[in-house]
């Protein structure tokens, strides 16, 4: 575990990371825990006097049945006459009936938006509730403002079967382990989808709280392929168990 016990905290360790000049556009792709990120670290800023949006690119739980914890929800373009206040927190997106979820605004309007939040958090990607996500061509939709790429996989995942716990992958007979999440963080299609060197890149092994030690050790010799920052980690417990 790192020694650092400023660096064992998640949230203050991200702010240094993906937060320059208080300004930020964050996409967070995945599975694994991408709403946890949205609504937990959203929190921490909006604590720290941040004003922050929180959006989709792609689908998002609808505000009307699960708590985002912000101070205001806009579900039409009227978010454009809004301006925040400094320490608050803004769901942006558009409601879809017939599915029951919020759906990505206008590209061009949340374009406008950040120039008046000071961190705009994006989900951007669509696991269907599985720890982990292999991409297609389509996804994952990231922004052109997008400054951070924030990318997420669930360690639960670990000795269970790639069918049961990877979207977006459908062979049978396949276990995840260390090779698997080598995989994982090596392919374009993995978690490396959408991160470019111009972007601040984060890798987030999430679940670090219910896996076995050796499981984290394992983890920790995973080497990166692009420029970026790798953590094992638990959103629930705001702490960081090794740095990659």
């Amino acid at each position: 575990m790192i020694k650092s016990g400023m660096a064992e905290k998640l949230w203050e360790t991200l702010e240094s990371i993906l937060i320059e000049d208080k300004k930020g556009f964050i996409s967070v792709t995945g599975g694994g825990g991408k709403t946890t990120f949205l609504v937990s670290f959203s929190s921490y800023l909006k604590n720290k006097g941040y004003s922050v949006l929180i959006t989709t690119s792609t689908k998002l739980a609808s505000p009307y049945s699960f708590n985002y914890n912000t101070d205001r929800v806009f579900l039409s373009p009227q978010i454009i006459s809004y301006w925040p206040r400094r320490g608050e927190s803004v769901f942006y997106g558009r409601y879809d009936e017939a599915i029951g979820k919020t759906i990505a605004p206008s590209e061009y309007i949340v374009s406008l938006l950040y120039e008046r939040y000071d961190v705009v958090i994006v989900e951007a990607d669509g696991s269907r509730r599985l720890p982990l996500k292999i991409h297609t061509e389509r996804d994952p939709v990231i922004w052109p403002p997008t400054t951070s790429v924030v990318s997420i996989a669930g360690l639960w995942a670990y000795g269970k079967r790639v069918e049961d716990t990877v979207f977006g992958d459908d062979r049978t007979g396949i276990y995840v382990d260390k090779s698997y999440f080598d995989y994982l963080s090596s392919t374009p299609q993995g978690m490396r989808k959408g991160m470019k060197r111009d972007t601040k890149n984060v890798f987030l092994f999430n679940g670090g709280d219910v896996v076995e030690d050796r499981v984290r050790e394992e983890i920790k010799s995973i080497r990166l392929p692009i420029q970026g920052r790798g953590f094992i980690v638990s959103l629930n417990e705001d702490k960081i168990y090794e740095s990659l």
